[in-house]
């Protein structure tokens, strides 16, 4: 795009009235959509770090984005599938959560795995700094996949890349797609997963300034604080993907009471509606980590119903047999299922998440009946 346009011409890729920064307004939502209409360039590039690791070589291994960069010190194998796991907003490369998935990834088969920090650009108090960051690390994840390419002799097997995100990550996900695709076409990235993807300064925006399905040929969505912004919903609500899922209805999860909430105690809201927020947001990447290391007991898969996102369609879809033919599962398994669009489980409310039933525990229900009063008055 060309970069003399001014701000004005980018208002159309946003509604003011919609688009919500944190209640920073209009004129932020207009400068947000100008600045990701522009073209990424490295001269604003935050210190983004990449870190691998295989089965052969667990403890992971910083590489570097320049002249430095070389992949001999590494088992990186461009014939392995190339699993690329990217946190959110005030989060870093050594999360809990990202260790746990990593591990599972390495357990669940001999992938690449690629970890990427940019809590230099995340790890802020401006939500907004952070969210327009969020391209500049797309821009850097896209040089770091072209890095490889330019370091790797004549390739004939090329493995697939897999980019995982979680709420902010998510949308730095799909503006690293858009970017790579742009560079060149031997290396796929044949999906993206959304983790709760961002809602703040991303709900009604334009599908280039978000995640969007059009970012690579599969795009699976796990939703699971898509309340309003209003009501303290972290994520987006809405459906972007191939395939959306909304365990117990992608609002709120059940459980979901203490958390850590050190990053939001000084807001003037009480303490129970963040810790719930914040829990019901970190419960997506704990769902695909479950998914993954339940691939080696096969006890138990996230089967997930075709959902119309209404109250009355969730107890009939309940009732209804859920096979292969009909359903699909949540997490990492999605890909191997032809179904598109939006589907519901149920989950348990501890670990292990994933549940075998087909009547709605009580918890789940009351939950469903608040996130769903609208429905039920019409």
């Amino acid at each position: 795009m060309n970069e003399t346009h001014t701000r004005s011409s980018f208002v159309s890729l946003v509604d003011p009235k919609e688009v919500d920064c944190l209640g920073l307004g209009k004129t932020v939502a207009n400068a947000l959509a100008w600045f990701f209409a522009g073209k990424a360039n490295g001269t604003n590039a935050l210190s983004v770090r990449f870190f691998l690791s295989s089965r052969k070589q667990p403890n992971r291994v910083q590489v570097y984005i320049g002249k430095q960069f070389g992949l001999e010190w590494t088992d990186f194998k461009t014939e392995r599938r190339t699993i690329i796991i990217v946190p959110g907003f005030l989060s870093h490369g050594e999360e809990r959560w990202i260790i746990d998935m990593e591990k599972a990834f390495l357990k669940w088969d001999d992938v690449n795995v690629v970890v990427v920090d940019w809590s230099a650009g995340g790890n802020t108090w401006n939500y907004y700094k952070a969210a327009i960051n969020t391209k500049v690390v797309g821009y850097q994840i896209s040089k770091f996949l072209e890095h490889i390419i330019n370091a790797t002799t004549v390739v004939s097997d090329w493995g697939t890349i897999h980019l995982i995100g979680h709420s902010l990550g998510a949308h730095i996900c799909g503006f690293a797609a858009k970017e790579f695709k742009k560079k060149q076409s031997n290396w796929t990235i044949s999906r993206i997963t959304g983790l709760d993807p961002a809602q703040p300064c991303f709900r009604n925006t334009d599908s280039s300034i978000h995640l969007d399905k059009t970012d690579a040929p599969f795009v699976d969505v796990i939703h699971t604080n898509g309340r309003l912004l209003s009501h303290l919903g972290l994520g987006l609500p809405e459906p972007i993907g191939h395939v959306d899922f909304y365990p117990n209805g992608g609002r709120s999860q059940p459980g979901c009471i203490r958390s850590n909430t050190a990053y939001f105690g000084y807001l003037p809201i009480p303490q129970i509606f963040i810790q719930q927020a914040i829990c019901s947001h970190g419960r997506s990447y704990i769902y695909l980590t479950e998914s993954l290391l339940m691939t080696f007991t096969n006890n138990c898969s996230f089967w997930s119903h075709h959902w119309d996102l209404s109250y009355r369609h969730i107890e009939q879809i309940m009732s209804e047999q859920c096979n292969e033919d009909v359903c699909i599962e949540m997490g990492i398994k999605a890909e191997n299922y032809p179904h598109r669009g939006t589907f519901f489980l149920i989950t348990s409310n501890s670990p292990p998440y994933c549940v075998n039933m087909s009547e709605i525990p009580e918890e789940v229900k009351t939950q469903l009946k608040i996130d769903h009063i609208n429905d039920l008055q019409d």
